[in-house]
């Protein structure tokens, strides 16, 4: 029976309010199933009064990256912007891992933002160690946070032009300790990684991204962002969508509508689908709401499509954990297309692909 291991690293990352990439070296001695990041400071003001944008403060987190290296080689194993993956976390716990805190005026001094790196199939399972990743093989493992000074376009009007103290960012490392006799080093290795692309067909003609999907291996899921030329999320963006295996169709004029009550069904989310309130009350106001609306998560222009229901449970087999999904071992680039019907030839879309090795 694995053990567990909860531990906040003493090392912290000390943001300054520039735009800089900060390094973390990651423990090396356990299963790492999940990591926590937390961003916190009381002492960020706004210039004046703040009108938020979507995803406001989410946009001032640009990358955030886990490096692995084992038998000499050096790996990207996750790679997902901090909008994004505070979305996809809302889709996996069907609640936000915390409110969002903005300074919104000069007289509150608030920063706050949680995510999660989740390195399980399972997301409900905190035994689930089907994916987790053995550190201890490994000869370095960093994870890197890319941060963007506060400006119009990631915060608001009147965003902060100065911290007076540097903004703390905490790492929580829940892990699986294995008993004497266990053996993970053969674990199945999860990816998480993005990928943008933009239109270049207007309404009225399914295009096709040949280069949309990474294959060569197990593909779970692929999350999908689709924003306007202004980079805003919309749901008016995507009327339709199609995955094709060659020239079989695996998903068939699906449209974005039946995708939302799809992503409700599975996930317990969609537009306007009741999260409990979005407002954080702090010891001087209230602070910003987004992205919810009059405490109600807003989803718009993000799709799950989902290649297995990760909520449903694993199936033991003989041969041990069977994990669900579509595999394209073999597959070539091309060979798995996805093609959408976009509103613009500007249409930009991001997905987060979850893949599982070995």
């Amino acid at each position: 029976m694995v053990l567990k291991n909860y531990r906040t690293l003493s090392a912290t990352q000390d943001w300054d309010g520039t735009a800089q990439t900060i390094i973390t070296q990651l423990p090396r001695d356990f299963l790492a199933q999940r990591y926590y990041i937390d961003i916190d400071s009381d002492d960020v003001r706004a210039a004046g009064s703040v009108t938020a944008v979507v995803d406001g403060g989410l946009k001032m987190i640009t990358n955030i990256k886990i490096v692995a290296v084992g038998e000499g080689s050096s790996r990207t194993i996750f790679e997902v912007n901090g909008t994004d993956l505070y979305h996809m976390n809302l889709f996996d716990y069907g609640s936000p891992v915390s409110p969002i805190q903005l300074s919104l005026t000069t007289g509150q001094a608030q920063l706050h933002m949680n995510w999660c790196i989740d390195f399980r199939c399972n997301k409900l399972d905190p035994d689930d160690y089907s994916v987790a990743l053995p550190t201890y093989l490994l000869s370095s493992l960093q994870l890197e946070i890319t941060y963007a000074a506060p400006s119009t376009t990631n915060y608001g009007s009147n965003p902060p032009t100065a911290f007076a103290t540097n903004v703390t960012t905490r790492i929580t490392c829940v892990e699986g300790i294995p008993e004497a006799g266990e053996d993970f080093s053969s674990n199945p290795l999860m990816t998480v990684l993005s990928k943008t692309l933009t239109a270049d067909t207007s309404t009225g003609t399914l295009e096709s991204f040949d280069t949309f999907f990474q294959v060569g291996a197990l593909i779970r899921r692929d999350f999908l962002r689709v924003e306007n030329s202004s980079n805003v999320r919309a749901d008016t963006e995507m009327t339709n969508y199609q995955v094709n295996s060659g020239t079989i169709p695996l998903m068939s004029n699906i449209y974005t509508d039946s995708q939302k009550m799809n992503n409700l069904i599975n996930y317990r989310i969609g537009s306007g689908y009741p999260r409990g309130t979005g407002v954080f009350t702090g010891t001087t106001a209230t602070v910003a709401t987004v992205p919810y609306d009059n405490g109600e998560y807003v989803s718009d222009g993000y799709y799950m499509i989902d290649f297995y229901n990760n909520r449903m449970p694993f199936i033991n087999t003989a041969g041990g954990l069977r994990i669900g999904g579509l595999s394209t071992v073999g597959y070539n680039t091309g060979d798995l297309v996805f093609q959408g019907n976009f509103a613009a030839a500007s249409s930009i879309i991001r997905r987060v692909q979850e893949t599982v090795e070995g």
